[in-house]
């Protein structure tokens, strides 16, 4: 092509008229043809989501329909944001839980203080809310003894014995172990040769349930027990012929009760979309119901303010366990 030649041509001059009427044109058919898109969904994700909720117990047969109930409520929840179902898994325990969770087959799952602590610290989960479950956020270990043992605090226990009721028990084992640990006493099972003798030395024995742990103190067959604040005041778990018989000695710092903890690796705006429908359950009769199904959750917030003291009660417990 000739220098004349290009010189004649439309872009010959980028700043002239054709140049100003074409890339008007390009400019108006752009706009049009963004007007037109579809509005983005409220979170970006691949169609066909498919989310878990998992939970550790060895009674699933049990507690499937709890958790059902709350993942058919998450499934018609986030329909809209790209999930198309919520499944429930069941562990028979937290190794179980532990394979699912690196495995990518649990997404959700709710747990309390310790056992949630142990997950997020092994990186598997990260704390997305605190539960309020049976309406509390928080509660803490109440040490019991007859009213006519002389027994009056902690110091007292010395070469005495007290009840638990499982390994597994957050209040009723690991948070008085602690306790009791802290203030320098070993513990001593009560089936050990020779029993305790010496000083800050404690014998303890498993009962398998607040009202065995009740009922042994009251019968004098150990000198102190544990149970949750929660459950003192229950009458099913401490009748009241019993508890006016026996007296607080000790109280611990309360501590976050429940958490719903979420896949470390999971999409973010999805997690967040989740705890946002979590948040507002409790606002709507239908999700009051769900809710009360699912432990007799009232409600799901954020961990703030309160919140946060009670999870580092909790975390230096667990730090402690740890050692």
């Amino acid at each position: 092509m000739s220098e004349e030649r290009r010189k004649g041509s439309i872009l010959r001059r980028p700043g002239g008229r054709h140049w100003a009427v074409l890339r008007a044109l390009f400019l108006g058919a752009t706009v049009a043809t963004l007007l037109a898109m579809p509005a983005a969904p409220a979170v970006a994700l691949d169609d066909d989501v498919r989310l878990t909720i998992g939970r550790i117990s060895p009674k699933a047969r049990e507690q499937f329909t709890r958790l059902r109930a709350l993942a058919t409520y998450l499934e018609q929840a986030l329909a809209d944001d790209g999930v198309a179902s919520v499944d429930v898994l069941m562990e028979d325990d937290v190794d179980g839980m532990r394979q699912s969770l690196r495995a990518g087959k649990v997404d959700l799952l709710s747990e309390t203080a310790f056992t949630a602590l142990t997950l997020v610290d092994e990186g598997e989960v990260e704390i997305l809310l605190r539960e309020w479950r049976s309406g509390v956020a928080e509660y803490h270990t109440v040490f019991f003894a007859r009213r006519d043992s002389g027994i009056e605090r902690l110091d007292d226990l010395d070469g005495r014995t007290i009840a638990f009721e499982d390994p597994g028990s957050t209040s009723a084992y690991l948070v008085p172990r602690v306790t009791l640990e802290q203030a320098g006493f070993e513990l001593i099972p009560l089936n050990a040769v020779p029993p305790p003798a010496h000083r800050r030395q404690v014998g303890y024995v498993f009962a398998e349930g607040e009202v065995n742990i009740v009922a042994r103190v009251h019968r004098g067959w150990v000198d102190a027990g544990v149970v949750s604040n929660l459950d003192w005041e229950e009458e099913d778990e401490v009748p009241s012929f019993m508890r006016e018989d026996l007296v607080v000695i000790h109280g611990t710092p309360p501590l976050i009760r429940s958490l719903m903890l979420v896949r470390a690796d999971l999409d973010p705006t999805l997690k967040e979309r989740i705890s946002e429908v979590l948040q507002q359950m409790h606002l709507s009769a239908e999700g009051r119901e769900v809710l009360d199904d699912y432990y007799r959750i009232a409600r799901f917030d954020r961990l703030v303010d309160d919140a946060l003291v009670g999870l580092e009660t909790a975390r230096q417990f667990h730090r402690f366990l740890k050692r």
